[in-house]
This record gives C-alpha cells, sequence and structure tokens, in this order.
C-alpha cells in the first residue's frame, strides 16, 4: 500500500493510502483528512478538511472579508464575499456541498474598495437586505426583493455617506422594532444610523452618545449586562484605550470602559462575544497586533483580562476572531486568524479545557493557513450539525479557504432560527438561553462581529453527552421572554416570536431511501407529488414554509414499493418559497418548491 504518513506532536502517526482516480465520484468531495489532538489528552477526533476548491469558493485578490446568510431562505447558507478592486461574490449554496456564483446576475458584482458587508432585514418584509461599505467610496445598498432579486436603494434609503469603514453592524439600539446600523470607522466620526420605520435612516450619533474618531477598528453589538438591550464595544489601533458603551435601552450610550475595566489600550483588530465558563455571562475576546485578549465578564459589570492565564494571548498580526464549539461539548472554541506574511505566526485554533484555560490544537493542521488572513464567517454549511468556517485571505497564493468540520465526535447539539414580529423581522440581539444534563448556554444573534465578517443568524449549541434539552428560554429584543422544555437534541428548531413552539425541522435533509418529486415548480394551484419506494413503508407529508413552520400534515397511509402520484391544492397559500416533507419509515426527505 502507497500513501504518506503523518506524525504530530503528541507521538501519534497516522497512515492516510493514495486513492485512485477512478475511485473518485464528481459530486462527492476529495480532501486530505487531517485529525486534531491536544498534547494532554485526545478530547475527540475533530478533523478539518480543506474543501476549498471542489466547493467552488476559492478565489484569490485582495479578499478582506465575508458575511453569511440564507439570502434566499432555501435552509442552507450562502456567502458573499467582499475583494478590493474586484467583484464581489455571492456564492450561492447548492446544497450539494458547492457553492454557485450568483453575484453577476443578481447585480452584486460590485466593484470597489469595500471594508465590509453584510445582511439584515431593515425593512422588516422577510428578505434580508445587503450593505456594503468602502474603504474609499461611500456606501451601497441593496433591497432584497421578494422574487430573489436585489434592488440599489442607498440614496433613497440615506445611508449614501461612509468611508474608510472597519466594522460594519446591525442592532436595534432604541428596541423600536427597526434595524440601526453602526459604521466603526478609522481616523474619522464613526455613525449610527438610525432607522426611522419608513425606509429612511437619519444620522442619530452625536444625540446617542457614540461619538468616536479615533482609530476604530473591530466592533460588536452584545448584552453584557444581561439588561436585555445591545450595548457596544469598539476596539482601536495604535495602543488607543477600547470603549465599552453601556445602552439604556432606548439608544442612549454612556461610556462605561474605565469603570468596567474594559479600556484596554492595544492595537486592536477583530473582536467578539461567547461565554467561556457557561455562567451565563458574555465575555470577550480581541485580536491584536501582538498579545491577544480575553476579557472575562464578572458578571458585576467589570470585566478581568485573562488571555495569557488562559492560553489564549496569540502574539501574531490578529484579524478576525470568532468563539465557536468546534466538537459540540458544549463549551466555546476559539479561532483567531493572522495575516502571516506580515507577522510569520500561523493562526490559531484554541480549544476550551472547561477550566477557563484553552489548548492550542491547530498545530501542523490544515487550520493554521499560513496566509495574509483577515476576515473569516462561520456557521453550518452543510447541515450536518457541526461548525464549518469561510475564510478570506488577502493577495497571497491560496486565495479563500473552506474549512469542512468533519469530526467523528458522538457530542449532541441543536440549531436555533429565530423570526421576530413585534422585534425585528431577522431577530438580532435575540438571547436564547439553554439548560440541558447540568450545561447553562447562552448566546445572541448578532449582526456583525469578528472582522469585516459576520456569521450566521442560526445559534449553534453543542450540548455534549446531554440527551435533552430541559429547558430553553428566548428573549426575544421587544423584551418578550418565552420558555418551552424537554426538547429534542440533534434538531433545527425554528421559532417565531410570539407564537410559541413553531416546529422542529428534524433530519429535514436526510438522504432518502426513496425518490420525491414535486411539478410543476413553481407552482401555481395544485402541486403533484410523484413517489418512487424502493421498499413498502408507512409514509406522513409535512409541509413547511421557509422559515420551517408546518403548515400542512397529511397521513398517506402503507404504500407498496412502486410509483405513487398523490396532489395537493395549494392556491389558498401566500406566494413564496415551501418545503414538503415526505417521512418514511428509516428515513425523510425534503423537496423545496415555489409558489
Amino acid at each position: 500500500m502507497t500513501g504518506h504518513a503523518f506524525f504530530f506532536p503528541n507521538g501519534m502517526v497516522t497512515f492516510i493510502p493514495l486513492i485512485s482516480k477512478q475511485n473518485i465520484m464528481s459530486k462527492f468531495f476529495l480532501f486530505l483528512v487531517l485529525p486534531f489532538f491536544t498534547t494532554t489528552d485526545l478530547f475527540c477526533q475533530v478533523y478539518f478538511s480543506e474543501v476549498s476548491s471542489s466547493a467552488g469558493v476559492q478565489f484569490t485578490g485582495k479578499n478582506y472579508g465575508a458575511a453569511v446568510a440564507d439570502y434566499d431562505k432555501d435552509g442552507w447558507d450562502d456567502i458573499f464575499a467582499i475583494s478590493k478592486d474586484a467583484p464581489c461574490r455571492l456564492y450561492h449554496n447548492n446544497a450539494d456541498g458547492t457553492f454557485t456564483d450568483l453575484a453577476p446576475q443578481l447585480g452584486l458584482d460590485y466593484v470597489g474598495t469595500p471594508s465590509c458587508a453584510g445582511w439584515a432585514d431593515v425593512n422588516n418584509d422577510g428578505w434580508l437586505d445587503l450593505l456594503i461599505t468602502n474603504r474609499n467610496e461611500n456606501n451601497k445598498f441593496f433591497l432584497g426583493n421578494e422574487d430573489g432579486t436585489f434592488t440599489e436603494n442607498t440614496f433613497l434609503s440615506g445611508l449614501v455617506m461612509g468611508g474608510k469603514v472597519r466594522a460594519l453592524l446591525f442592532a436595534d439600539v432604541n428596541m423600536d422594532g427597526n434595524i440601526d446600523i453602526y459604521l466603526a470607522r478609522l481616523n474619522l466620526e464613526n455613525i449610527l444610523y438610525l432607522n426611522t420605520g419608513d425606509g429612511k435612516f437619519i444620522n442619530f450619533t452625536a444625540a446617542s452618545g457614540t461619538l468616536d474618531n479615533q482609530l476604530s477598528m473591530g466592533a460588536v453589538f452584545f448584552d453584557y449586562d444581561n439588561d436585555g438591550d445591545p450595548d457596544l464595544y469598539l476596539t482601536h489601533d495604535a495602543n488607543q484605550p477600547f470603549i465599552l458603551y453601556q445602552n439604556d435601552g432606548n439608544g442612549y450610550f454612556t461610556d462605561v470602559s474605565a469603570e468596567s475595566g474594559a479600556d484596554i489600550a492595544a492595537m486592536g483588530m477583530g473582536v467578539d462575544f461567547g461565554d467561556i465558563n457557561n455562567d451565563g455571562w458574555l465575555d470577550i475576546y480581541v485580536t491584536n497586533l501582538y498579545d491577544n485578549s480575553l476579557l472575562l465578564n464578572n458578571g458585576n459589570g467589570t470585566f478581568s483580562e485573562m488571555a495569557a492565564a488562559a492560553g489564549v494571548n496569540d502574539f501574531g498580526m490578529g484579524w478576525g476572531c470568532s468563539f465557536l464549539d468546534i466538537d459540540n461539548d458544549g463549551w466555546q472554541d476559539i479561532y483567531a486568524v493572522n495575516d502571516s506574511y506580515f507577522s510569520s505566526n500561523a493562526n490559531v485554533l484554541y480549544h476550551n479545557r472547561q477550566d477557563n484555560t484553552f489548548n492550542l490544537i491547530s498545530e501542523g493542521t490544515p487550520m493554521e493557513s499560513m496566509e495574509p488572513s483577515y476576515g473569516f464567517a462561520s456557521t453550518d454549511f452543510n447541515n450536518d450539525g457541526k461548525m464549518d468556517i469561510y475564510l478570506a485571505n488577502y493577495v497571497g497564493s491560496v486565495g479563500n479557504q473552506l474549512f469542512k468540520n468533519s469530526s467523528t465526535t458522538e457530542n449532541n447539539w441543536v440549531k436555533i432560527k429565530a423570526e421576530g414580529t413585534a422585534s425585528n423581522r431577522a431577530a438580532i440581539g435575540t438571547r436564547v438561553t439553554i439548560e440541558a444534563n447540568g450545561l447553562l448556554l447562552v448566546d445572541e444573534i448578532a449582526g456583525g462581529s469578528g472582522y469585516a465578517s459576520q456569521n450566521s443568524f442560526t445559534l449553534h449549541f453543542g450540548l455534549g453527552e446531554a440527551e435533552l434539552i430541559d429547558k430553553l428560554t428566548i428573549h426575544w429584543p421587544n423584551g418578550l421572554e418565552e420558555v418551552f422544555e424537554n426538547l429534542e437534541v440533534n434538531t433545527t428548531y425554528s421559532f417565531t416570536e410570539g407564537e410559541g413552539f413553531v416546529t422542529s425541522v428534524k433530519d429535514i435533509f436526510v438522504k432518502p431511501d426513496f425518490g420525491a418529486t414535486v411539478l410543476p415548480n413553481p407552482v401555481s394551484g395544485v402541486a403533484q407529488l410523484y413517489l418512487e419506494l424502493e421498499k413498502p413503508q408507512t409514509v406522513n407529508v409535512i409541509i413547511f414554509d421557509a422559515l420551517g413552520k408546518q403548515i400542512e400534515r397529511s397521513e398517506l397511509g402503507y404504500l407498496q414499493t412502486g410509483k405513487h402520484e398523490f396532489e395537493w391544492d395549494v392556491s389558498a397559500l401566500l406566494g413564496g418559497l415551501y418545503y414538503m416533507k415526505i417521512e418514511g419509515d428509516e428515513r425523510a426527505v425534503v423537496v423545496k418548491w415555489v409558489k
């Protein structure tokens, strides 16, 4: 047998045989899998594979950041990638491990000097809108339409002024149900655009108290004091002290940097929030030039800097960062990236040891990626319950990279999707708390974090060995709190504000042992369902809308092997995207269709 032997720091040797080209099917990924191990213990077999080329998302250039969202509501997260002096890309997720750039067809192949991009539903019509900010030019704003297209609306919206933008954030700062926008700018006055609710924005910066004209870099909205409203944290370059603004709930902010201990002075770049010790209080991680920073939330309005003690004070030229649970053990890990052309320091992946310390587990793996890395976004791109990463690399020979999480862990998980009604439609700022088998987990839906990037609106929680969610609490931005108990694990749940528990979309994308087709597609009045069963079984059909809400359920009964045809009158349904889930005895398939 021929192949390659790989040696790891803990002395383990892995042999990977060569694979003949004849055995490779075009619809599957061929990739090299490298395992992650700690130097002290084998916590689980965590594998990340680079699948950039086969996924169709790898391109070279002056790439800076990425924004992830399910813009067309088909259940699969898409990627908007920005690049200086080259067309922006909108990579549509094909739900088979590949992506297609639709930016040219949708008029989103903007060429300029984009520094950030982000998704939000600013007009609460149920469709995500897109804002692109620039280094040298003013902003570009596109309204998302119901048919999946976009309309450029920068001037009419009042969102023209930008320039030198380093962070783009979305939040409902005054809790009126409309999404507002904050731009952190380099050596220019930052801007808070207040949403007036009629499709327009006004400059509310001075009135809000968030005036800052220093060397702003990364920024993030999150509820650091657990009082139900979004607070604002800003990082600066050139050893200018960072700023923590406390929100009074009406969109007026007070600088509490000094009294909170969050006013560290460093050469800050990216920033993200997460609860590293599962105490219900969100902590802060900041990438810097030289030592990174980790601020532990003490739960009394103060923070303690503990990066060195925790083992996460990477010394590189840090940019993007994010908290994510890579192995679903219920504890937040950290991925932080460096411009490795500038500092010769690799990207770092830190695994949470559950005692306020972390292990560096990226050495010798693809996740080191010795490229000039800037922004990155994380989500579960293939809907398998494990977090993946899309990385933007500036210049260099490799280009952007997609890392697929192929871990073999048996830990459980849950994903949460939310839709606001009284709150903003995209539910930005919604906080979810989970209690499961002794774990206390908390996270918030953020509209921008890390550096020049935006993670998925779908919250992902690892649950460890928990086999049931004892309690799930949703705190909506408008103040409503809803509690749900005894929920299944390994499931994606969709919730609509004020409507209680909506549905568990479990196994919605599982490969079936039978064939199913809906015709015509798009459907006008009557939908034809064609089934072909490999064996006799009981079949049920459930219809969901685009957000996973159950519309109808029908029992087709016990069907014999062979072909079957059924009709559904869907004339009463509103126009839009729908799913028909066909459940057999052992498996299920979901067919996407449009009315």
